[in-house]
């Protein structure tokens, strides 16, 4: 399968992402990819791995699987060979990359479960301002099958929103810093929201501190599978925090302020 991008990355998208803190990109994944991660997926719904999480309640299926790139081949294919990291590291500007780690999003058609508007930085145990996450979609999707939406810009409000969780636990993430994220739904009109019609292969590209979320997959017929993947770039440190969810099956072994090059966050671009 092929290893580069299918199309280079324009220096408008790259000016884009940095001053919208999201942009959609389409065509940069072969059908060849596509199958591949399908399957892949369908794998990990019948094995999900050690960190995998149900969000959904109340009907459906939302699941979340975390990490699992370093137990499932197919996952860890795409990782090591698939264009992403340059990909990456064009967006980044960056003379490397590290993969940080990997979640695959599935909403089942019918499934209510919101994705809940929030930030991806304050979840994650780095420090640095090139951190960005590859959405690659596996479906065609719309807003009513759960597109993501994004507060456009809001990379940039210089502000950091304690974790939510996704399942609606209060505790979780009470011991972590960070303002209480504003009611966005009350507040939406005050907000520039950018979403994309997108199909099968496109990939949304955000910022780990532009503020996100998903309604639930309203179509009856429409699957919503997406594979995440997150890359770091030079100015990245290993920054853990007290509270954090584990995001990594393995411990990476590594010091607070380190830069992140170990084996569980591999360097992988330039290849």
């Amino acid at each position: 399968m092929n290893a580069r991008p299918l199309a280079p990355i324009t220096d408008e998208q790259v000016d884009t992402f940095w001053r919208d803190g999201a942009t959609c990109v389409r065509g940069l994944f072969g059908n060849e990819w596509i199958e591949h991660m399908r399957e892949a997926v369908e794998d990990d719904l019948a094995n999900p791995g050690p960190l995998a999480r149900e969000y959904a309640k109340g009907g459906g299926r939302f699941l979340g699987d975390i990490g699992a790139w370093a137990v499932k081949p197919g996952l860890r294919k795409f990782v090591e060979e698939s264009p992403a990291a340059e990909i990456a590291a064009r967006l980044l500007k960056s003379h490397k990359v590290n993969f940080l780690y990997d979640q695959l999003f599935v909403k089942e058609p019918g499934t209510a479960a919101i994705t809940p508007w929030h930030q991806d930085g304050p979840y994650w145990p780095v420090r640095g301002d090139q951190i960005l996450s590859i959405w690659f979609a596996l479906d065609d999707v719309t807003v009513e099958s759960s597109g993501v939406e994004y507060l456009k810009g809001s990379h940039r409000w210089g502000k950091e929103y304690r974790p939510v969780s996704f399942a609606g636990d209060t505790e979780m993430y009470k011991m972590l810093p960070g303002d209480t994220l504003p009611d966005i739904e009350a507040m939406r009109g005050q907000f520039e929201v950018m979403n994309w019609d997108m199909k099968a292969g496109d990939c949304l590209i955000h910022h780990c501190m532009t503020v996100h979320g998903a309604p639930g997959n309203a179509s009856s017929t429409r699957r919503r599978r997406a594979y995440a993947t997150r890359w770091t770039g030079d100015d990245v440190v290993y920054a853990p925090r007290d509270g954090q969810a584990a995001i990594t099956i393995d411990k990476p072994g590594i010091e607070p302020g380190q830069p992140i090059d170990c084996a569980v966050f591999p360097r992988l671009w330039p290849r």
